[in-house]
């Protein structure tokens, strides 16, 4: 898509990314007990927030 709005924040695709790892987290739970997988998105969530925040404070 050629919107500059889109290509400015450039976000939709990672947000996209991030409620289907949580998505996958809650299903793998549901669907085959692996409990530790609802926690392991959440640290794919702490890792791209950190990394959000590097950049913001480095200027990038």
């Amino acid at each position: 898509m050629d919107n500059p709005v889109l290509r400015t924040e450039g976000v939709t695709l990672i947000n996209g990314l991030l409620a289907a790892a949580v998505l996958l987290g809650f299903l793998l739970n549901l669907a085959v007990g692996w409990w530790w997988a609802d926690p392991a998105a959440g640290y794919v969530l702490v890792y791209y927030a950190a990394r959000e925040v590097k950049e913001i404070f480095d200027g990038h």
